[in-house]
């Protein structure tokens, strides 16, 4: 997971996920922001024993991500395309349709980086500020992923 705290992220919770499938290692980390404009991260690293393991897995992960659970970001809550905001060797970015009450959206970014599929997401009301963030997350991550 990378460390945050120099940018004003404070670690608020981290472990070990069960695995889903035999031979994976699943951990989570989830972050709180300093600053109204991005007021947490939350990633999910999946390791898997294989990169072909990785690819085969990414799709189906990744389209899922796209119709999420109505209990994830709450009732009604849909999601369109995004942009992604950093090119790992699969990515795929979505974004919530509308702002939440207090006018935060939430962008879920997927990877494949090696034999890591990784979800990133990011709560916040200020788009530029929120792309750098999921950006500087995403570099992170790639820069310590096993290949």
């Amino acid at each position: 997971m990378p460390d945050l705290s120099a940018e004003g992220f404070r670690l608020e919770a981290s472990g070990k996920l069960p695995a889903i499938t035999p031979g994976q290692d699943a951990f989570i980390a989830i972050f709180a922001g300093s600053k109204s404009a991005v007021s947490s991260i939350r990633v999910e690293v999946n390791l898997l024993p294989a990169a072909d393991a990785a690819k085969a897995q990414f799709g189906a992960i990744a389209d899922a991500l796209r119709n999420p659970p109505p209990d994830l970001f709450g009732p009604g809550t849909t999601q369109a395309d995004g942009i992604p905001v950093y090119q790992a060797d699969e990515a795929r970015s979505y974004v919530t349709s509308k702002p939440d009450a207090q006018g935060n959206l939430v962008y879920s970014d997927a990877y494949r980086m090696g034999r890591a599929i990784v979800i990133v997401y990011t709560l916040g009301n200020d788009p530029a500020i929120a792309n750098a963030a999921r950006e500087l997350v995403a570099k992170r991550i790639d820069s310590r992923a096993p290949r």
